[in-house]
């Protein structure tokens, strides 16, 4: 596969076989394709700040291959249901029939690159063994008695070699944001992906990648090295593998482009809007799962209100038991319910606030 080492603008519905346009948003900084002729106002990610449409510039080839939906849009809301469950005071607009009518498909850009790694290598391996040993206990009743103890301990051995291997599909960064995505959505199984073809990118939203070759080649060397220690290890059949340094030559690389599936939604509370993200094929929710403040702390003043009105009637049925002695028993009875209520009513809002702040939302 030959990189494009110029920069000119990319005709991207003619090298990727559908009608695309690239769009830049200016809060995020993210570049994205979308169908061409849609009217986009807002970014398609961060759903915050404007976009603009701007030249693409790609390769002059499409992505070799994609990584399937699992997750069909049919079962998408019964995946976004399950997310909901377990929050108080949901948003009006936190509905799962409404993340799924606005959901989009995504589709997230990652590098797999073949290679030949000729290398030395040197590192600690560690292997497990027993150690027993006997501790003495004193029970009321038994005396001294000796137990056995069984511990495990590692033996670090140190080893050095050199490595000539053909490595396939180590994945690479193709986003500047591409580990702060993973840790969102989690793992992808890549050994289902398939081959490109224009309508998996059809009416889909596509992140343009933002680290071409040389500049993901760090992430994927380091990739390289965690195969390449693995396979050490294995090899020494050690337990544990440590402080593992590899003076290598990389050769015949090849880079291959695979977009992977996810989709894209949002829900709005009070003015500002809420992005989810899913991942396409483990189902995998990342998002702001938000209580609605304004919900609870109108119910905590109904509560309150209710509390003063019963407050007050129960003391007025109090003060007439003077001149008639049941109206006492009311009263008393009413002051007792006023003052259950003034307990309960601050529990919505209390609620409400320390949810959002253990999922991060409140400062």
């Amino acid at each position: 596969m030959m990189e494009n080492t110029t920069r000119t603008a990319t005709d991207v519905t003619a090298v990727w076989g559908a009608p695309l346009a690239a769009v830049h948003c200016a809060h995020c900084g993210e570049a994205h394709l979308v169908t061409e002729g849609e009217t986009v106002s807002v970014c398609p990610f961060c759903f915050q700040g404007p976009v603009a449409s701007q030249p693409a510039y790609l390769r002059e080839e499409p992505p070799e291959q994609v990584l399937p939906y699992e997750v069909s849009e049919r079962n998408l809301a019964d995946v976004l249901e399950r997310w909901l469950r377990g929050i108080w005071f949901r948003p009006t607009d936190l509905k799962a029939s409404q993340l799924t009518q606005r959901a989009r498909r995504y589709l997230i850009p990652l590098w797999l690159v073949d290679g030949r790694v000729e290398a030395a290598w040197r590192a600690d391996v560690g292997f497990d063994y027993q150690v027993v040993s006997h501790q003495d206990q004193y029970r009321d009743g038994a005396g001294w008695r000796s137990q056995e103890v069984k511990e495990t301990r590692v033996r670090w051995e140190p080893r050095a070699g050199r490595l000539n291997r053909a490595y396939e599909n180590v994945a690479g960064p193709a986003l500047d944001d591409h580990r702060a995505l993973m840790a969102r959505m989690g793992n992808f199984n890549l050994s289902r992906r398939s081959a490109y073809s224009p309508e998996a990118v059809t009416g889909a939203v596509v992140r343009i990648p933002s680290l071409e070759p040389e500049a993901a080649w760090p992430g994927v060397e380091a990739a390289f090295a965690r195969t390449a220690e693995a396979e050490c290890q294995e090899a020494a059949a050690a337990d544990h593998i440590r402080d593992f340094a590899l003076q290598a030559e990389h050769n015949d690389l090849n880079w291959t482009l695979l977009l992977l599936p996810a989709y894209v939604t949002w829900y709005k509370e009070g003015e500002r809007v809420w992005p989810v993200l899913v991942n396409g094929q483990s189902g995998r929710v990342s998002g702001a799962r938000r209580a609605s403040a304004r919900k609870a702390n109108v119910t905590s003043a109904v509560l309150g209100a209710l509390a003063l009105l019963l407050f007050l009637a129960g003391g007025g049925l109090a003060l007439l038991g003077a001149i008639a002695p049941p109206a006492a028993v009311l009263g008393g009875l009413i002051l007792l319910i006023g003052v259950l209520l003034a307990v309960i009513a601050p529990i919505p809002a209390i609620g409400v606030w320390v949810f959002n702040r253990r999922n991060g939302l409140e400062r």
